[in-house]
């Protein structure tokens, strides 16, 4: 049997996200179903995290197990071919049988997509969250200082997928713009079920003057979720990267 590190890309848009589902299309389900193709039989594809309904990605990593003799180069052409337009294995590379995609990340990167403007695009719609006004980004950026480091985000975790602890460290949170979008970049050691889509819903509400800065160090200290959020809307949300200690030179790894 070898077990192979994939990194994936997907557009979530289509998908109930990427846990697979009795009653709703999953990118996990749509990737064991190439790799039951593969394999000749059921096969799980244990992904590095579940990214929710409609929240995309540009390299979620997952474990595949296979019997056949492939090389780590053919693994994404031979799981493509069963795979639907909007879900594509970039790369492979083989790991022990140890291998853990969760137990083994060091890192992930989450990217929160704004684009001002007074209609949406036809052309980004599903990967951007709209709005019509222009938030004080400085404001944000001592808001962003104020998540930095490791704190209790229970308050920012959304309800129905308890962990045994909800304390995380937020090594950076970053906000860039260009002249029609904001980038909101948030890089932990592990993100709780929703948080990226809560810190993104804190961070406009301090760029709208809706929250102030030392309100939101006092609630975070407090693990109070009246400071957390609104969960803001999925489409807006990449999954950037997953790190790992053995990846490659040019890949991100901590």
């Amino acid at each position: 049997m070898r077990t192979y590190c994939i990194r994936l890309a997907y557009d979530g848009t289509e998908y109930a996200g990427w846990q697979r589902q009795s009653n709703a299309p999953s990118i996990q389900a749509a990737v064991e179903a190439a790799a039951a193709k593969i394999n000749g039989a059921p096969t799980d594809v244990l992904g590095a995290g579940r990214t929710d309904a409609g929240v995309h990605a540009l390299r979620q990593a997952a474990r595949f197990r296979t019997s056949r003799d492939i090389s780590e180069e053919r693994v994404p052409y031979a799981l493509n071919t069963g795979l639907p337009d909007d879900i594509v294995v970039l790369d492979a590379m083989e790991r022990p049988a140890s291998f853990h995609p969760i137990g083994d990340a060091t890192g992930k990167r989450y990217r929160y997509t704004l684009r001002r403007a007074p209609f949406d695009s036809p052309f980004d719609r599903r990967y951007v969250h709209r709005i019509d006004d222009r938030p004080d980004l400085d404001a944000m950026r001592a808001a962003a200082a104020v998540l930095e480091g490791t704190h209790d985000f229970r308050g920012f975790e959304k309800s129905g997928s308890p962990r045994p602890s909800t304390v995380r460290t937020l090594r950076r949170v970053a906000i860039r713009e260009s002249d029609a979008y904001i980038w909101l970049e948030f890089e932990g050691d592990g993100f709780l079920y929703g948080m990226a889509r809560n810190l993104a819903g804190s961070l406009l509400r301090v760029g709208r003057h809706k929250l102030a800065p030392d309100v939101l160090a006092a609630g975070l200290e407090a693990a109070d979720p009246s400071v957390a959020g609104p969960c803001m809307p999925a489409a807006g949300l990449t999954l950037v990267d997953v790190a790992y200690p053995f990846a490659r030179r040019g890949e991100w790894s901590v």
